[in-house]
């Protein structure tokens, strides 16, 4: 398959969410290298919502954990859509900076567009209905742990935004009546998904958190008030120095001096 019959597979015309679906990474699926590592993801799924609930899920999980996990979740009638939205390094350039030992980008989405790949031939096989309830899946590791870039890096760090998701008025006029956030570790979601999972509180939907780290069952949470909460936290984009490629999309050099290119 090409890369936009993968990208269909992932948000075709028939499914009510697709609109949202990021089509950043799938442009650059040509940029994945022979003999990456095979990835897997065996945590249990026992704790995903009934069709019933009617329930929104949103993964926040690190590398291509979020990707497996959604195609599990698509043989239970949920419908994975990929959030993602920085670029990869560049083909051809070299993974790791040979004097420093350092990561030549700030995220490694390599092994997510691998995942993305792999799991259109199975989501391709599932007939998932036009309003399959969503499952929302990011790359929990997009801010670059905190990571400090240097001249001649390839920052790709990224944020997701308000608008990347349907409103609160949305899910409910489409029989969404709550959510369930599940991440690796913590209790608090990362801060600009903060934002996000709060409107939605503000708004009256149902907010449920699930840790995979623990054996936890899905509990209900209040999401505290992010700071800067509301425009200003996006127009402080370019404060925290986020590089922006395209509309949509995070990834660029970082250059020799602040009055390089």
């Amino acid at each position: 398959m090409n890369k936009t019959e993968v990208y269909k597979i992932w948000a075709p015309d028939t499914s009510l969410w697709s609109r949202w679906a990021k089509p950043v990474l799938f442009a650059h699926l040509d940029s994945i290298p022979p003999n990456l590592p095979a990835t897997s993801f065996t945590t249990d799924l026992s704790w995903t919502p009934a069709l019933e609930e009617k329930s929104a899920l949103v993964l926040d999980l690190p590398g291509p954990e979020a990707v497996l996990a959604g195609v599990r979740l698509a043989t239970r009638g949920y419908r994975p859509v990929p959030l993602y939205n920085a670029l990869p390094l560049p083909f051809g350039e070299p993974v790791v900076d040979p004097l420093s030992g350092r990561s030549v980008a700030a995220v490694n989405v390599l092994p997510i567009l691998e995942a993305l790949r792999k799991g259109a031939d199975q989501l391709a096989s599932i007939n998932l209905p036009f309003d399959a309830p969503p499952a929302f899946i990011l790359d929990a590791n997009r801010l670059g742990e905190s990571r400090k870039m240097e001249p001649d890096e390839f920052d790709n760090r990224s944020i997701c935004f308000t608008t990347d998701f349907p409103s609160a008025n949305f899910l409910a006029a489409n029989g969404i009546k709550g959510v369930l956030f599940v991440q690796r570790t913590g209790l608090q979601p990362q801060k600009d998904l903060a934002h996000v999972l709060r409107r939605w509180q503000e708004a009256g939907i149902f907010l449920q958190r699930l840790r995979l780290d623990s054996e936890a069952r899905p509990a209900s949470f209040q999401v505290e008030r992010p700071s800067w909460y509301g425009a200003m936290f996006q127009r402080a984009l370019y404060a925290f120095g986020f590089r922006r490629a395209t509309a949509t999309g995070f990834g660029a050099w970082v250059p020799d001096s602040p009055a390089g290119g």
